[in-house]
């Protein structure tokens, strides 16, 4: 799982747009597939902009301990969070093969999320999620939409990014951003 994981890293997904749909009925639901605190959590494809390692990362003051700060991917200045943080997972650190930043896009606001490792891009037919459920885990039933069901019998938590972080938290995030882009721009 080490070299699918660091082949992951790097991996745009705006070229494969038309598979990145969210289906509905007997067609397969596309997500990628990623580890926190040995549990595996997908997120739709269709959110996903791309995959990177970790990276230096700028600190901002006097932000909520899951905000790690900001990234310049290419000119463009990302805020990132610590999903393990953002979720009350138990923290470690992070491993430099393995960790990676998933970019996803949410409500206008590109965001980077640190996670343990990204695993996979999996398809899942809608009779495969579990959406009806009783969760009784660390992560609030609020962020998690359904429960995949995988031919190796393992569950996977599909995971609603925009969900995890509240709106005041988001503006939050986009105005630090916003800040922090208008200081670099001055420079």
């Amino acid at each position: 799982m080490k070299e699918q994981a660091s082949s992951m890293q790097g991996l745009k997904f705006d070229d494969i747009e038309k598979n990145n749909q969210t289906q509905t009925g007997g067609k397969r639901c596309k997500h990628l597939i990623f580890s926190l605190a040995d549990e595996r959590y997908g997120i739709p494809l269709s959110a996903v902009k791309e995959v990177i390692g970790l990276t230096d990362i700028t600190p901002v003051p006097n932000v909520p301990a899951f905000f790690k700060g900001l990234i310049n991917l290419r000119g463009k200045i990302i805020s990132i969070i610590d999903l393990r943080s953002k979720l009350s997972l138990p923290l470690t650190d992070y491993q430099s093969k393995k960790t990676s930043i998933i970019i996803t896009e949410i409500q206008n606001l590109v965001l980077g999320t640190i996670v343990d490792d990204v695993n996979e891009v999996a398809g899942f037919n809608s009779d495969q999620i579990e959406e009806t459920l009783e969760i009784q885990n660390n992560v609030s039933r609020d962020f998690i939409t359904g429960v995949a069901k995988t031919e190796a019998k393992k569950l996977i938590l599909l995971l609603d990014i925009g969900k995890a972080l509240s709106i005041e938290e988001l503006t939050m995030i986009r105005g630090k951003s916003n800040v922090r882009s208008e200081e670099t721009a001055s420079v």
